[in-house]
C-alpha cells in the first residue's frame, strides 16, 4: 500500500466511503470543493483550479480520483466535458509532475454505451461484456468518462500507474427508497419521486454495487503489483431486476445480443450482463454486498 495517498472528490457519497475503507491503511488527504468531517488532511479547491491541485497533489504517493460532476443530470455538456476530462487532464499532469507513482481513476460502466436513456442507447454485441467489446458512449457523461479513461492510458504510456475502475449505480443506502419506487412501478417509475439523491439507475438491467465493495475495489487498486494500465467493472454479483438478466434483455429489446458465456447465466440467472472474471482474477475484486433484498421481494428473488 502507498503511504500518502490523495482522496479526491472525498466529501462526496463514494468519496466518505473509500476514506472510510482507506483509513488505517494509509496517510489520507481529502481534496473537495468543501472540507468533510473525517479526522483527514483536507484540501479544498475546483478540480479545473491548477493551483489548487497542484497543492493537493505535492508529497502524495499515489491518488484515488473520483472528483467529476457524477452524472448526465449534474450539469450541461460544456460543464461535463470542462470537469470531467479537463478536470482530470490538470489532475494527471500535476500528478505526473509531483512524482505521483499511481492514480486510480473512477470511471463508469456508461462508458460501454447502454446505461443512460438520455442517451442514444446502443445495445452490446454479446454477452458477457468483457474488456474487448466495443465502447459506444452517446451522452456527455458517458463521453467523459471514455475521454478520461484515454487520458489515463497516454499517462500510463508516459510511465505512471494508471488503474481504471468502472464502478456501475452505486446503491447508497441515501438510495433505497428509490430502488424501492422503481420496482414498485418501473414501468411509470420517473424522478426521484422517494426523494433521494437522484434517480435509481444501472441501466435496463438495473446493475449496482454496494458502496463499501465500490470502497474495496479502490483501494485494492492501490494495492495490485506490476500494473501500467488495465480497466476493472466493480458490479454486484446480481442485478436489482426481479426478472432474470437474459430474459429482462430479450424483453426490453426484443432479441437477445449473442451469448457467448451461457454458463454464467446457467449458474447465476440474474447476474449482470459485464464479464467480472477480470476484475476477480486481476484485481481481486468479488463483491460482498447486494440491494437485491430492498428491490426484490423475497418470493420473487
Amino acid at each position: 500500500m502507498f503511504e500518502n495517498v490523495l482522496v479526491t472528490g472525498a466529501n462526496g457519497l463514494l468519496g466518505r466511503a473509500v476514506v472510510a475503507e482507506m483509513t488505517g491503511r494509509a496517510k489520507l488527504r481529502g481534496f473537495d470543493l468543501k472540507a468533510g468531517t473525517e479526522p483527514i488532511e483536507w484540501h479544498t479547491g475546483d478540480l479545473t483550479d491548477p493551483v489548487a491541485v497542484a497543492k493537493a497533489v505535492e508529497g502524495q504517493d499515489a491518488i484515488i480520483q473520483i472528483a467529476a460532476i457524477p452524472n448526465i443530470w449534474s450539469g450541461d455538456g460544456r460543464r461535463i466535458m470542462e470537469v470531467n476530462v479537463g478536470g482530470l487532464y490538470l489532475l494527471l499532469s500535476a500528478a505526473e509532475a509531483a512524482g505521483v507513482r499511481r492514480v486510480a481513476i473512477c470511471s463508469s460502466d456508461s462508458v460501454v454505451g447502454f446505461t443512460v436513456k438520455e442517451g442514444r442507447m446502443i445495445p452490446p454485441d454479446y454477452v458477457t461484456v468483457d474488456m474487448a467489446h466495443p465502447l459506444r458512449p452517446t451522452d456527455p457523461y458517458a463521453l467523459s468518462k471514455l475521454m478520461g479513461e484515454e487520458a489515463g492510458r497516454s499517462f500510463a504510456n508516459r510511465g505512471m500507474e494508471i488503474v481504471v475502475l468502472r464502478p456501475v449505480f452505486v446503491a447508497y443506502p441515501e438510495m433505497y427508497g428509490e430502488i424501492q419506487a422503481r420496482a414498485a412501478a418501473p414501468e411509470s417509475y420517473r424522478g426521484t419521486p422517494a426523494g433521494g439523491p437522484s434517480s435509481a439507475g444501472g441501466g435496463p438491467c438495473w446493475h449496482h454495487v454496494d458502496p463499501r465493495d465500490a470502497a474495496r475495489g479502490f483501494r485494492l487498486a492501490l494495492e495490485m503489483k506490476n500494473v501500467l494500465f488495465d480497466r476493472f467493472f466493480l458490479c454486484a454479483n446480481v442485478t436489482l431486476s426481479p426478472e432474470p438478466t437474459l430474459e429482462r434483455l430479450r424483453r426490453v429489446l426484443g432479441r437477445l445480443p449473442e451469448v457467448r458465456r451461457p454458463e454464467v447465466y446457467a449458474r447465476n440467472p440474474f447476474a449482470p450482463l459485464y464479464d467480472l472474471d477480470h476484475s476477480r482474477d486481476v484485481l481481486g475484486f468479488d463483491a460482498q454486498y447486494d440491494a437485491r433484498s430492498i428491490a426484490v421481494p423475497a418470493s420473487a428473488a
